[in-house]
């Protein structure tokens, strides 16, 4: 009864704000013959593309796809104590898309070489929650079935969440974090509800925050394990246990068009990098 009471009491302070489908890919680094760990990724992105909701369907609102360039190459490690400052993993929003083959155009270009194109290692459902006073980003992976060296190498769970947060453009960039030349183009409407003194502004009211390129975010791990996450938070993701990369119908094919002949699929049908 307890643990029932605990798992009511999260869900009345846990709010839906987004859910979607998400994606991982790396990049080689220039002259790798063969990658064989993190030491040869050159870089590493995350996808996120936000479900669409009929009531937004009816005000004509597009799919939309979020390119992440992900630093340190790997997403944070998830800790039972609190996270040190070096621990929260910085990314920036490198893209923002309405056309899964722009999207897709951009990871498989071959930017300095043949072969260069972007792996894609993962693939799964996810879903950002107000939770209390932060906000979490939580996925759950289809495609592998489960992690294998590749996504060891990078971070990526069967299941975890992050605390996320968007580093505030209206004050300097915190010192230990990267900046970027051009910030991200917030409308005015946006900018007036920011804070004068906050470093880090939680993705609580809506994730409006992220829609823009250049925005840069923090990711703080939180929980791992669907049950965790379930129990802690109070939100269940929904996903196709019986996807996988051999299928035409997954979603890396079907919904970003990319072809299997167009790229290494090994990251995702057998967990190894390539």
């Amino acid at each position: 009864m307890a643990s029932q009471n605990a798992t009511a009491a999260n869900r009345e302070q846990t709010q839906m704000l987004e859910q979607g489908d998400i994606y991982f890919f790396y990049r080689p680094k220039v002259g790798s013959e063969q990658v064989k760990s993190i030491n040869d990724v050159r870089r590493f992105f995350m996808v996120m593309a936000p479900e669409v909701r009929e009531h937004k369907q009816k005000q004509n609102q597009k799919q939309l796809y979020r390119l992440f360039v992900i630093g340190k190459k790997s997403l944070p490690e998830i800790r039972k104590s609190e996270a040190r400052a070096s621990e929260r993993y910085w990314a920036r929003v490198g893209g923002i898309f309405q056309d899964a083959n722009e999207l897709t155009k951009e990871l498989l270009s071959d930017e300095f070489r043949q072969g260069d194109v972007a792996r894609p290692v993962g693939e799964g459902k996810y879903a950002i929650v107000k939770h209390q006073t932060h906000a979490e980003l939580a996925y759950i992976l289809e495609i592998p079935n489960e992690p294998g060296q590749a996504q060891n190498e990078l971070g990526i769970e069967k299941e975890a969440s992050y605390v996320i947060s968007v580093i505030n453009p209206k004050i300097p960039v915190p010192a230990g974090y990267p900046s970027t030349e051009v910030p991200p183009k917030y409308p005015k409407e946006i900018l007036q509800q920011l804070s004068e003194t906050e470093n880090f502004i939680p993705l609580t009211r809506d994730t409006k925050l992220i829609d823009y390129q250049n925005a840069q975010i923090i990711l703080i791990g939180a929980r791992e394990g669907h049950d965790i996450i379930k129990e802690e938070i109070g939100i269940k993701i929904n996903y196709d246990k019986n996807q996988t990369a051999e299928s035409s119908s997954a979603d890396i094919f079907k919904k970003l068009k990319v072809h299997k002949e167009q790229v290494p699929i090994r990251p995702l049908t057998e967990g190894k990098l390539e």
